[in-house]
């Protein structure tokens, strides 16, 4: 399994950016692989390890492909909630474990 980091360090020089881009150019097909679906954890002050600030509520979780044409984030209270919040927009979506 391929290491993926979905947080990267950002510029903050000029203060931090909020949130991420997201992409979602690709469809997901019963035959694709899984998709990755991850919690992000934030700090105290709701930013990601990178540096991107999401301020604080629900958990926040990043859903990805190895290839890019899947990337984004999402609010849900559980990564059971995360899994259908995703699959509205990807039906046949699959995920690692």
């Amino acid at each position: 399994m391929p290491r993926i980091d979905p947080t990267p360090h950002v510029d903050c020089r000029y203060g931090a950016p909020m949130g991420r881009r997201s992409t979602r150019t690709g469809d997901v097909l019963p035959s694709d692989p899984p998709l990755y679906l991850r919690r992000v954890y934030l700090d105290n002050g709701g930013y990601d390890p990178g540096g991107a600030y999401w301020g604080l509520g629900q958990p926040l979780y990043w859903c990805g492909n190895a290839d890019g044409t899947v990337d984004f984030f999402l609010r849900a209270g559980s990564r059971a909630e995360a899994k259908i919040l995703v699959r509205e927009d990807y039906p046949n979506a699959r995920f690692f474990y």
